[in-house]
């Protein structure tokens, strides 16, 4: 009787232990997936992103002199602009979306730009230069922490 209390305390763990490494799997899918779908959309959004002008004053012409283009202070969309009728690159300041995926849910994209010098991008500065820094920040219920994808444009 003591044998067969034994062997099905036995198989009892032994069936934990194969339910808890199919979940860590499951979890592991889960956040493959949610970080390949979050850097395809936050890719996305720096595609479009790049795509736009450099500065509101080089929507139609060139510009030879930096302080012409729009100051630190005044980064992001135009009065009246909305997302679809954004045509330069600082417009997307502080833009935000959320995407729909049929497997994950809802991914949430956060934008800010602010110029940078070429000798230290990692810093945003409060001077015009002719280096703008892009960050994409992506988020989901599935990843460990916000992704964050960067681009440079320059003029």
């Amino acid at each position: 009787m003591l044998l067969v209390l034994g062997a099905i305390v036995l198989l009892a763990l032994l069936v934990l232990n194969v339910n808890r490494t199919i979940l860590s799997s499951t979890d592991n899918t889960l956040q493959a997936q949610a970080i390949t779908a979050s850097s395809s959309v936050a890719q996305q959004t720096i595609d479009l992103i790049k795509s736009k002008s450099f500065d509101e004053s080089t929507v139609n012409s060139a510009v030879t002199d930096i302080n012409n283009f729009t100051s630190p202070a005044s980064l992001g969309p135009e009065s009246g602009e909305t997302a679809n009728s954004f045509n330069d690159v600082d417009d997307y300041k502080n833009y935000s979306t959320i995407v729909n995926t049929p497997r994950l849910g809802s991914i949430s994209v956060l934008v800010n730009v602010g110029y940078v010098n070429a000798n230290n991008v990692d810093v945003l500065v409060s001077s015009r230069t002719r280096m703008k820094r892009i960050e994409v920040k992506a988020k989901s219920i599935y990843l460990p922490d916000t992704l964050r994808l960067y681009y440079y444009s320059s003029y």
